[in-house]
């Protein structure tokens, strides 16, 4: 390969890094204490970097915001104590979750300026949401109520009562509520104290060889058994086991709200 080839590769990776990476981190001043100005205790913001290729965005509620002196005469918005990039977070105004960095008019590329519907199909291709009620990220609700990931995996398997077709739609079931799961986590860990957060990674820690132990175990015990439909009961265990993960992460999650 020649040099030049190779000056135009490392010129093409920084360009992607750019892009990919910080936009809208360190800014002007003015704009920097106008975001701030926005970011009152009590603000919901929405993290979500679609360059990163991200499926789905995280809600990060807002307890303190300030704007810090970085190098160059460029300033840096911090939320909870860590910098933002504003390109990657979204605000609601008038119902509708806009680009923070195209409100206050700074140029960024490659994001939307509204944040859209979570789309099912790159989590789970086999479901889809009902109309209307496409983002995944919802609370989970009250014990009478039905869940929107559970409302999907139903609507999926009445469309299909086969072996295939319902393992199929609980495999896709188990990767939304994954996706949830990972969601909620991130919700309760800016919600809590250092000292808590660092127990709260343990216990996910402890948690995740249990789930995994108990995946090998299922396995193993459905594989002795003869008949298809033991696929499918595995398939719906290993649902149940990260959904009831989520709902306790939830239930921490809504006492420190109260």
């Amino acid at each position: 390969m020649s040099k030049k080839m190779l000056a135009w590769g490392f010129l093409f990776f920084l360009v992607s890094a750019t892009v990919f990476a910080d936009q809208a981190a360190w800014i002007e001043k003015s704009d920097a204490d106008k975001a701030a100005g926005m970011l009152g205790p009590g603000t919901i913001l929405r993290s979500y970097c679609a360059p990163c290729g991200d499926t789905a965005w995280m809600e990060l509620p807002v307890s303190q915001a300030e704007v810090t002196h970085r190098e160059g005469g460029f300033y840096e918005v911090e939320v909870n104590g860590k910098g933002i990039d504003l390109a990657y977070i979204y605000i609601e105004k008038n119902g509708l979750w806009r680009n923070l960095a195209m409100i206050l008019g700074i140029a960024v590329q490659d994001v939307p300026e509204f944040l859209p519907d979570l789309d099912f199909n790159k989590i789970a291709p086999s479901l889809s949401a009902p109309k209307n009620e496409k983002n995944l990220s919802l609370s989970v609700p009250k014990s009478e109520e039905i869940h929107l990931i559970d409302k999907i995996v139903n609507q999926c398997l009445e469309k299909d009562n086969s072996t295939l077709g319902m393992t199929t739609c609980l495999n896709d079931g188990y990767k939304l509520w994954d996706a949830e799961l990972n969601k909620v986590y991130n919700q309760l860990r800016v919600n809590l104290k250092p000292a808590e957060q660092k127990t709260l990674k343990a216990a996910q820690a402890e948690w995740i060889k249990y789930r995994d132990a108990e995946f090998a175990f299922k396995i193993s015990l459905y594989d002795s058994l003869q008949g298809t439909m033991y696929k499918v009961m595995n398939a719906e265990d290993r649902l149940e086991i990260v959904k009831k993960r989520t709902s306790e992460l939830e239930s921490y999650l809504k006492l420190l709200k109260e």
